[in-house]
């Protein structure tokens, strides 16, 4: 195939971002050409979310403004809203959010596959010619996901290359069993598959070869291996990583993890990052609230939030000032105020460095949507404006920690990462996941999304101002 042209709207997580890059990279390999303008594209990709419902509309939002923008296209619709969208119904007289192919997320990697780019080029050649199409790979109703037994599913045939962000993801796991009450993500996305560590030490090498940190990530990075015994757990897979880029990166590349349990935080977990040569000093929790009570009615009472606590205070002893990120969920079904104080006098004495709080999203089809006591909307966005002032006074106190050390290891963000960022300034994060801005015309004529060392000079409202360090 020749002379056409894709576009892609990504929606949601990491795993997401990665997903996309994967197929981008197959459908340039097919002779595609992406496009920043939808009415351009000869194909248009919409790869959706559904963690809450808002990312749901999202999706539907896309569809329609997409078909209206570009109406001859080939119009893709892909990711965890693939189901919930095919089951919409609109309003009377709002249009209908349609998708030429429908593609649930376990069906993801045949975007991928060589059938996809031999059926692709006989639609386009149709489509060109006012001939009939052929009929659809994806034909019908998507129906529900799957059922796999344990170890049945294949880790899906996705790979990058390289990675149009600064911080690549590299993507290990795949879905999750868990099924936490409140989260539609095992119905969207099914059981566990585990990436073969040697691929991954092999995409991790591809990508740090050309990025100065990556992101290890999954949907469930504590149900890793649980398919397959052989590959061990996280820490297993995480151990090896480390130690076999470690003597070609060491000082030049660092790695991070996307988000773990307060339960991974075991003797096995914290001995593995103290070893480590290339994780940054920094973790973000997937904690979601402090109220054993309200975690237990989650399906998360299998741990506690002083576990955290607990694990925090170890980790200082090898990473003293680390970055500590959390997610809280405010306004689960029976929270009270009470449950809210106890959440912010948590958080008010937890070495966080930041959080990201979500208003609970009631999903249908989850346990939870059912739960009696729903929180009106209005009051979970009280509640969790609360607890942002709380966590933006724990941000402000750590940058002012970050103001003190001498010297920062730098990432900026590329050029096209850049959309809001202040007028001549450039974005950056160092070690510890701070915030920090630089001004554009200080920024390293040579500088290839590697390392810049700068020092901090002044706090700006949005994290701190540095200037690099000249040799």
């Amino acid at each position: 195939m020749e002379h056409w042209h894709f576009f892609c709207a990504t929606f949601g997580c990491k795993v997401n971002q990665y997903e996309t890059q994967a197929l981008r990279e197959a459908w340039i390999r097919a002779g595609g050409a992406e496009t920043a303008e939808p009415a351009r594209a000869d194909v248009l990709l919409v790869n959706s979310c559904a963690i809450t419902a808002r990312g749901e509309r999202d999706a539907r939002n896309a569809l329609v403004r997409l078909r209206r923008e570009s109406p001859q296209a080939l119009l893709v619709l892909t990711g965890c809203a693939a189901r919930l969208v095919a089951d919409f119904v609109p309003r009377r007289g709002a249009p209908r959010p349609e998708a030429d192919l429908l593609v649930p997320p376990e069906r993801k990697e045949e975007l991928a596959s060589s059938a996809f780019a031999d059926w692709l080029a006989q639609w386009l050649a149709a489509q060109a010619k006012g001939c009939e199409l052929p009929p659809s790979p994806f034909a019908g109703h998507p129906g529900p996901m799957p059922r796999t037994a344990p170890g049945e599913r294949r880790y899906p045939a996705l790979a990058v290359a390289d990675y149009r962000r600064t911080r690549p993801v590299l993507k290990v796991q795949e879905g999750c069993t868990h099924r936490c009450t409140y989260c539609i993500v095992p119905s969207a996305r099914g059981g566990v598959a585990s990436r073969d560590p040697g691929e991954a030490v092999l995409e991790a090498s591809r990508l740090l070869e050309r990025h100065g940190e990556i992101m290890i990530s999954g949907i469930n990075l504590g149900q890793y291996g649980r398919d397959r015994p052989e590959f061990g757990g996280f820490w297993d897979l995480l151990e090896r990583i480390d130690g076999e880029l470690a003597p070609r990166f060491a000082g030049r590349a660092r790695l991070r993890i996307s988000s773990l349990e307060p339960s991974q935080l075991d003797d096995r977990g914290l001995g593995v990052l103290r070893r480590s040569v290339l994780v940054a000093p920094h973790l973000h929790i997937s904690l979601q609230h402090a109220s054993q009570r309200i975690l237990k009615r989650m399906g998360r009472g299998h741990y506690a939030a002083s576990a955290m606590l607990e694990a925090a205070g170890r980790l200082a002893e090898f990473w003293p000032g680390m970055g500590l990120g959390c997610d809280v969920i405010l306004g689960f079904p029976g929270e009270t105020p009470a449950d809210v104080d106890e959440l912010c006098r948590f958080l008010e004495g937890a070495p966080v460095t930041y959080a990201h709080v979500f208003p609970y999203s009631r999903r249908p089809g989850t346990p939870a949507a059912s739960f009696p006591e729903q929180v009106p909307r209005q009051e979970k966005l009280a509640r969790a404006r609360a607890v942002r002032e709380v966590v933006r006074a724990k941000a402000r106190a750590f940058w002012e920690q970050e103001m003190r050390r001498p010297s920062l290891q730098l990432v900026p963000d590329m050029a096209e990462e850049a959309g809001g960022a202040p007028a001549g300034l450039v974005h950056a994060v160092d070690e510890r996941y701070a915030p920090c801005w630089i001004k554009a015309e200080d920024m390293p004529a040579d500088q290839e999304a590697r390392f810049i060392e700068a020092r901090p000079v002044r706090l700006l409202d949005a994290g701190l101002l540095a200037e690099p360090v000249r040799s």
